[in-house]
């Protein structure tokens, strides 16, 4: 089973990048670890996750 990209969705080909994603939950900072198929896609979803 190949694992799909935390934001785009699509199939993570070879080595997945990993980050942590921070984010507010009510008052408080919630982490969670995800898995993504670029760098770039990691930045994009930490940057959703701030507004």
């Amino acid at each position: 089973m190949q694992k799909k990209c935390g934001y785009c969705g699509k199939p993570i080909e070879g080595e997945p990048v990993k980050n942590e994603l921070l984010f507010r939950q009510g008052n408080r900072l919630a982490r969670k670890e995800k898995e993504y198929c670029s760098e770039r896609c990691a930045s994009y979803d930490q940057m959703a996750h701030e507004s």
